[in-house]
């Protein structure tokens, strides 16, 4: 493996803060800016994970978990990849199911929104074991968004499949 996942630094997440400075405001908060965005959910999360790459150190990717205020059983996941690490999506799979399986330690249920026309995260997520809700319109929003979820005893029987991918090793 190319790359090593750790506790996200301050460092990680201004590192990656500082790529979406130019990016537009995603659809389903359009008043906010990428950047802040981040920072302001980095605060709230429970665990930050960061993927660096061996060879230099950069940051490649975080994910990020907060507890839902309604159901604090259930995680709210966040995750963004440098767009220099798309190219390894394999591998990039591979630091998912690794850094799922810690979140799930601790919320038996993670989950999220995902604008349905981010076709690469629906099958990323479909291909780690989420369950993929049909497309609907949140209250406000123009933009089609997937309720997406993974339950930690799905997680751990799909994990576990022969061609599920690589399994779990902690």
């Amino acid at each position: 493996m190319r790359y090593q996942v750790l506790p996200a630094t301050s460092a990680d997440v201004a590192y990656v803060a500082s790529l979406l400075e130019d990016e537009p405001a995603a659809a389903d908060w359009p008043e906010k800016e990428p950047s802040r965005r981040l920072v302001e959910a980095c605060a709230f999360s429970a665990q930050i994970w960061a993927a660096r790459r061996l060879s230099d150190g950069a940051t490649s990717a975080l994910w990020g978990v907060t507890p839902r205020l309604d159901n604090p059983e259930v995680g709210y996941l966040w995750m963004m990849s440098v767009a220099a690490f798309d190219a390894e999506s394999r591998e990039f799979s591979m630091l998912c199911r690794l850094v799922f399986a810690e979140m799930l330690d601790q919320f038996p249920r993670l989950e999220q929104h995902i604008d349905a026309r981010e076709d690469r995260t629906i099958d990323l997520l479909r291909g780690l074991g989420f369950e993929i809700g049909k497309p609907q319109r949140q209250l406000g929003s123009a933009t089609a968004f997937h309720h997406v979820w993974l339950e930690s005893q799905a997680f751990s029987r799909y994990s576990n499949q022969p061609g599920a991918g690589v399994p779990l090793l902690h």
